[in-house]
């Protein structure tokens, strides 16, 4: 919520130069779907099998991307994501959400209600989920993730926090450039 495509300049300048990078805007307003960000990056994409890759709110956009057209899909990576909220966290995100302005509501209410747990072992495709070391909301979260997707890796980002592409884009971009390279 607190980035944009700016903060993924890193990776599309070291990656930009052997595939195609795409660095969407999520319209973070009253509106705000999940379901329908993911149906807007297909638009865009193209129509042969992408790596596709998100962080945080945009983990969970990827992930729904994955889940609605995994045949589209390479390689999958999702950094600072998880499947579904515990009790405890839904409960934080509401009270964030009431107290936040239209917009935010709305993007809380979306991460209350995300739950693909049930539907992610249909995601045979190789998935990274990263997580920068000192993200300790989501260390427990994305390693949960890891383990219910059928082929995932799960990669700790040190010296990193949230946004760890920002935080750490160097360890980032090995991470992300050895898992996508790989055969």
């Amino acid at each position: 919520m607190g980035t944009g495509p700016e903060a993924w300049q890193p990776q599309v300048e070291a990656f930009s130069s052997s595939r195609r990078v795409l660095t969407p805007r999520l319209p973070l307003d009253a509106d705000f779907q999940i379901g329908a960000e993911a149906a807007r990056i297909w638009q865009i994409a193209d129509s042969t099998p992408t790596d596709v890759c998100g962080l945080s709110l945009g983990a969970l956009v990827a992930l729904r991307a994955a889940l609605d057209e995994p045949q589209r899909v390479r390689r999958l990576v999702l950094c600072a994501g998880f499947s579904a909220l515990p009790r405890s966290l839904r409960a934080l995100q509401a009270v964030l959400g009431a107290a936040s302005r239209t917009s935010a509501r709305a993007i809380f209410r979306e991460g209350r209600r995300f739950d693909v747990t049930r539907e992610l072992d249909r995601l045979t495709m190789p998935a990274l989920v990263l997580v920068g070391e000192r993200d300790r909301p989501n260390r427990r979260l994305s390693r949960a993730l890891a383990d219910r997707l059928p082929d995932a890796q799960f990669r700790l980002i040190e010296g990193a926090g949230h946004v760890a592409n920002v935080d750490a884009p160097e360890a980032f971009n090995e991470a992300l450039r050895s898992f996508l390279d790989a055969t």
